[in-house]
C-alpha cells in the first residue's frame, strides 16, 4: 500500500488490521479461550474451565498491537533495492 494513504488513514488501517486478526483468533478457537464445545472459557483461576486470558484482554493487547504497528510501518524506512 501506499505510504500517504496510510498515514492520513492510520485508525481505519489499524481498525482494518485489528478486524483480521480477531476474526482469525475466532477462526481458529484456541483451547486456551474456547471449551471443547465452542463456548469462550469464564475468566478465572482454580478450575480447569476458566482462563486467565479471556477474550476482552486478548482483543485489548490485539488493538494496541495493531495500532502500533502500523505507526512502526510508517517509520520504518523504506527499502531500496
Amino acid at each position: 500500500m501506499n505510504r500517504l494513504f496510510i498515514r492520513n488513514n492510520i485508525t481505519s488501517i489499524s481498525i482494518l488490521l485489528f478486524i483480521t486478526l480477531f476474526i482469525t483468533v475466532q477462526y481458529l478457537q484456541p483451547a486456551f479461550l474456547y471449551d471443547r464445545d465452542g463456548a469462550l472459557r469464564e475468566f478465572g483461576l482454580g478450575k480447569k474451565n476458566k482462563t486467565i486470558l479471556p477474550i476482552w484482554l486478548i482483543s485489548l493487547v490485539l488493538a494496541i498491537f495493531s495500532y502500533l504497528f502500523v505507526l512502526y510501518y510508517l517509520t520504518m524506512p523504506k527499502f531500496i533495492y
